[in-house]
């Protein structure tokens, strides 16, 4: 049975550019929010826009609006805005029954994740394309398990400063 992977939109456009979507695809089964199918819509490959067209690849998910007001208060305890298709996967992250693990690089998203108690649901770009045997030293660093760490850090003591 494959693992499931819950995207971001940032995620799933540096995987294509990084031509490692398809590979992640044959390990994992992808959920996306609907806001953020929307967002991932083009990646840059030798200088071009080319379209992304994952919507029969994935499963698409909805999030109920009481959820979504959840992690906007904590998003506001935590002091970290959140764009709408990472406020809906930490919303669905949050609530699913669903054994997932959920991978964004946007350190805000990161650090409220932490925050939020979430960290062991969620991963780096390097952890995840690492599980799928991609090793090569080509990712960015905003993908790496170091930044992923200070973020879970940050939002580890911005825990214990606003909810203790």
């Amino acid at each position: 049975m494959k693992r499931l992977l819950l995207l971001d939109a940032d995620v799933i456009i540096d995987l294509h550019t990084l031509d490692l979507f398809e590979k992640i695809l044959k390990t994992y089964d992808v959920y996306v929010t609907r806001t953020v199918l929307g967002e991932a819509q083009y990646f840059r490959k030798a200088g071009y826009q080319e379209k992304i067209g994952i919507a029969g690849k994935v499963t698409i998910i909805d999030v109920a609006p009481e959820d979504l007001n959840l992690v906007r208060i904590e998003a506001k305890e935590a002091r970290r805005g959140i764009d709408a298709g990472e406020l809906e996967a930490i919303a669905y992250l949050n609530t699913a029954e669903e054994d997932l693990m959920f991978c964004t690089c946007d350190k805000a998203a990161i650090t409220l994740v932490s925050y939020m108690g979430l960290e062991e649901r969620s991963a780096s770009v390097e952890k995840i394309v690492k599980s799928v045997g991609h090793h090569k030293k080509n990712l960015f660093p905003r993908h790496l398990d170091k930044m992923f760490k200070e973020c879970v850090k940050e939002g580890k003591a911005l825990r214990i400063q606003f909810k203790m």
